[in-house]
């Protein structure tokens, strides 16, 4: 499965007037609740990928790495290998948390190299880490895609990432000017709900508006 290329939305699906007949695409979310004329990337945490799963990620959070986050990686090795199985992630580096940040890098390596052994994406968490994540993206010099989820950042921010050849993901709060910027450049965007409360098809409307209200060329 192309988790990429299956997930990236074109400006004609955007600003399109046939609303009700698009197939939505969410990118990344945390509810599995089934919305008609949607497809979603279900995150799903090590050890509770479901036989039933279609479109899913499975990652170990940076919120939710500790002592035993190597027992977390190993659950996950058991199933990122399976078909259901279109991405790795949630996962990253997170300033604001708790966790251990030494220990956030150490996990966060591990999911790269096992992303890039198993052959798929990543969908990546990021919190005041851009240079950290750019940085081991220069490292390791992934063959994967990295999609960076959630991004608020400026265009400054995002002309950085993309030069890399990183993907970036908006969901409901974004810079306006980023959004412009990558729409413009790509002329497709990668959308989600993550766990706002809101519905995919709000967030596609929220982006319409703000994209119908500019100049796109």
């Amino acid at each position: 499965m192309d988790f990429i290329s299956q997930f990236s939305v074109s400006l004609d699906a955007i600003l399109g007037e046939e609303k009700d007949t698009i197939l939505y695409l969410d990118s990344h979310t945390h509810d599995d609740v089934f919305q008609e004329r949607t497809m979603a990337v279900v995150n799903r945490y090590p050890g509770d990928v479901r036989t039933d799963d279609k479109w899913v990620s499975v990652g170990l959070h940076p919120w939710h790495v500790n002592d035993e986050w190597q027992v977390q990686l190993e659950k996950m090795r058991s199933e990122a290998f399976l078909p259901c199985i279109c991405a790795i992630g949630e996962c990253g580096l997170d300033k604001c948390c708790e966790s251990n940040y030494e220990r956030q890098m150490e996990a966060f390596r591990a999911q790269v190299l096992l992303a890039e052994e198993c052959g798929k994406p990543m969908i990546i968490h990021c919190v005041k880490s851009f240079q950290e994540i750019m940085a081991i993206h220069k490292e390791v010099r992934p063959q994967q895609k990295w999609l960076i989820h959630g991004f608020r950042g400026k265009p400054e921010l995002v002309k950085q990432i993309m030069a890399k050849g990183m993907l970036v993901s908006f969901g409901h709060h974004y810079n306006v000017n980023s959004l412009t910027y990558v729409a413009l450049n790509c002329r497709s965007l990668y959308l989600e709900t993550d766990d706002c409360g809101l519905s995919i098809r709000q967030i596609y409307e929220n982006v319409r508006r703000h994209l119908s209200s500019g100049s796109l060329g």
